[in-house]
Parts: structure tokens; C-alpha cells; sequence
């Protein structure tokens, strides 16, 4: 008899395999990651990752039928709504230590992506199609863990960066006491990834004042809501938001299985229409492409990274890193742990969300602080060392439900 979690050791070993390969494209010269590494992505969050979404929300899942899918869904809403709460902590307890407003919201959404922009989709699908045995209960779970990610941490996020931006501006007025001068997006860089398309933050990004913020703080004044007021702060985050191609087919896909249209398109079923069959296996093909393509880009992006350069700027501290990984994989899961059981999720949903929350963070939290030029150093630490963990991560966690007979497969 073979280890129950054979099929899952080599899930992770096919995806790690991917991953290398990926490296090697770049490190060989086969495929340069400035070239592939951007148009990979483009055609990963453009067209194929928002094909997964309509074909598995819309055609996939009956929200009707399927009651514990919104326990689920609020569960991971809980968990970032937790993880926001501890990383606004961490950023005013270094403003206490150091006695002034050193870090403020670009520093909170740093943390924020840090902690729970999971990568629920890539990783998180197979992987747990891989523990069930089923891809398609593999690929409900993980689109609804990452359901909360862009309804809920994505708007605050763009919120929190543009924010961020607009500070910057005004601290260069002062400083230079000269008239507005547009503070753009670092130039883009062989790494790149695009969920959302970069901060414009040309001369309308920010409406100028005469008026000069004062710039004696506090410790725990995180926020000037004087910035807060700026109109096109707000102009540029619905712009990024309805302009979203996943947010788009979150729309779609919800619109379909709401309307109950999409059980139609459901074949093989007793409702399924033949002659459109061909609409959710082109969808369905299309997704497919995801995994295997974010995960070659995530590969030679990985080589472009300066893990160890003799450059300060350009280094995370080893202690900075490990504080990372604990809280997420393994603060993060345990505070799950207790969310599945207080939304009563059954066995299959429990296991399902415990693993999603220990998987690494996803490669476009990089790209949020690179396109705003902040923490990508440790994004892209943080990115690279949960990706090396992650076997071993996953066959621990199971192994340890297991132990504590706590949602059994």
C-alpha cells in the first residue's frame, strides 16, 4: 500500500521541477526573463487565469447547492481582516520605537502582501486537486480563497500604494520647496509582474495645495487624511478596479451561477446544452495553461533576483526573513485552523483551507512593490524562501492534522 500522501509529494516536486526549469530558461539564456517574464504574465492575468475564474465560478460551482462555499469565502476574509490588524501593529510599534511616523500605509500594505496575498490560484489548485484526488474540488477551493483577495485586499491595497505615492510627492515639495514634480513608477525592470497595471502617478495622480502639510506627527499617525482627500487618488483606484480583467470575470462568473445560466454550460450534466458544450471546455483549456506558465515565469524571475548582494539595499536580514516565514507558514494556518472551526467548515473545506493559508505568497506581490517602488526586497525574499519551503511545509501540515485527528481526509 502507498503513502497516503505520495500524490502529493509529487504534485510538489512537479511544480518545483516547473519552477527550475523556469530558472533555467534564464540562467541558459534560452529565454531571457525581460522578454519572457512579461509577456507571460500579461497573457496569464489578461486572458488565461480570467478564463479559470469564469469557467470554474460561473460553470463550476452552484452557490446554491454548494452552502459551505460562503463559510469558506468569509473565512479567508477574516484571516486577511486579521492579518491587516496585525501588520497596522507592527508598523506602529517601529513608529513608537522609533519615536516618529517613520513607516506609514506603503509600509502596512508591505506587510499586508507579506502575510496573506497567497498564491491560491497556482499553487493552491493543484496542489489541492493533488490532496483530494479531485482537480475540481481542487479548483473551487483554491478560486475561493483567492475570491477575498481581490474583492476585499486588492482594492485596499491599490488604496494603501496610491496613498503611499501621493506621501512621497508631498514630502519632495517640502523638501525642494518647488512645485510638483511627478514622482513615477521605478522604471520596470527585467523582473517583471503585472497583476494590476502600474501606478500612473503623473502630474493628475495628486491634486497640489498650496497649503504645506505639517510634518510634526505623531508616533501613531499612520495616515494624513489630508491626503486621503485627494480626488484622484480615488479616480486612479476605480480606474485600476473595474478596469481589472480578474475582478472582470469574478463579475462574469458570478452573473453566470447566480442567474443559475451557467449550469447550461455544465457538461457532462442533465443540464448541460450540447451544441455549447465547446464554451467551458475552451475556458477550461485555457485555465489549464495557468499553473504551468505562471510557474515557468516564476523561475526566471527568481534568477534576476539579487538574493545575495553584497548590496545592503539590496539584502533582507536573515532574522527579518525567518520572522517572515513563521508567521506565514505557521502563524497564518494556526489562526485558520481556528477560523475553519469557528465557521464550521466540514473536513474536505477545513483541510482544504489550512493548506491554502501555509502556501507561500504569490510572485505579483512583488510586482505591487515594484510598480511602487517599495519593499521589494522582501517581497521577493519572502516570495523565493516560502516557495523552497513549501514541500515541506505542506507534508508537515498534513502530517500534523493527522496526528491530531483534525479534519481527516
Amino acid at each position: 500500500m502507498s503513502w497516503t500522501y505520495l500524490p502529493v509529494l509529487n504534485k510538489l516536486i512537479q511544480i518545483i521541477v516547473t519552477i527550475l526549469i523556469g530558472f533555467g530558461t534564464e540562467a541558459f539564456g534560452i529565454i531571457p526573463a525581460a522578454l519572457f517574464v512579461p509577456q507571460a504574465v500579461q497573457l496569464v492575468f489578461k486572458i488565461l487565469l480570467p478564463s479559470l475564474i469564469v469557467k470554474g465560478v460561473g460553470i463550476g460551482i452552484d452557490f446554491y447547492a454548494q452552502r459551505n462555499i460562503w463559510a469558506f469565502i468569509v473565512a479567508f476574509l477574516i484571516l486577511r481582516a486579521i492579518a491587516l490588524i496585525i501588520a497596522f501593529c507592527v508598523v506602529l510599534c517601529k513608529n513608537w520605537n522609533a519615536k516618529k511616523p517613520v513607516n506609514g500605509l506603503g509600509d502596512v500594505a508591505v506587510l499586508w502582501l507579506s502575510f496573506t496575498w497567497i498564491s491560491t490560484v497556482i499553487m493552491g489548485v493543484p496542489i489541492c486537486s493533488a490532496v483530494f484526488g479531485n482537480p475540481n474540488i481542487g479548483l473551487v477551493y483554491g478560486l475561493m480563497a483567492g475570491m477575498s483577495s481581490f474583492i476585499f485586499q486588492l482594492p485596499l491595497q491599490l488604496i494603501f500604494f496610491e496613498y503611499h505615492v501621493i506621501e512621497q510627492r508631498w514630502t519632495r515639495e517640502i523638501l525642494y520647496a518647488v512645485q510638483p514634480v511627478p514622482v513615477a513608477p521605478a522604471p520596470m525592470k527585467d523582473s517583471t509582474v503585472v497583476t494590476v497595471e502600474a501606478a500612473d502617478t503623473s502630474d493628475h495622480s495628486a491634486a497640489h495645495s498650496n497649503e504645506v502639510p505639517p510634518v510634526d506627527r505623531r508616533w501613531w499617525s499612520i495616515v494624513n487624511f489630508r491626503y486621503m482627500s485627494q480626488t484622484a487618488l480615488w479616480f486612479e483606484i476605480f480606474k485600476r478596479l473595474y478596469t481589472n480583467p480578474i475582478l472582470i470575470a469574478l463579475f462574469v462568473g458570478f452573473v453566470l451561477s447566480l442567474s443559475t445560466a451557467g449550469k447550461y454550460l455544465r457538461c457532462p450534466s442533465d443540464t448541460c446544452i450540447v451544441g455549447l458544450q465547446w464554451v467551458g471546455d475552451t475556458l477550461g483549456w485555457l485555465g489549464d495553461c495557468v499553473s504551468p506558465l505562471s510557474l515557468l515565469a516564476m523561475g526566471s524571475w527568481m534568477h534576476r533576483q539579487h538574493y545575495f548582494s553584497s548590496s545592503e539595499s539590496e539584502r533582507i536580514s536573515i532574522l527579518k526573513l525567518c520572522f517572515f516565514m513563521i508567521c506565514k507558514l505557521i502563524v497564518i494556518p494556526l489562526l485558520m485552523v481556528g477560523l475553519a472551526k469557528l465557521m464550521r467548515l466540514n473536513d474536505e473545506a477545513g483541510r482544504a483551507a489550512i493548506l491554502i493559508a501555509s502556501l507561500p505568497i504569490s510572485m505579483a506581490s512583488f510586482s505591487l512593490g515594484h510598480q511602487y517602488n517599495i519593499g521589494e526586497k522582501d517581497l521577493s525574499a519572502n516570495v523565493t524562501a516560502g516557495t523552497v519551503l513549501m514541500l515541506p511545509t505542506i507534508i508537515v501540515w498534513n502530517l500534523v492534522l493527522d496526528a491530531v485527528s483534525l479534519y481527516p481526509l
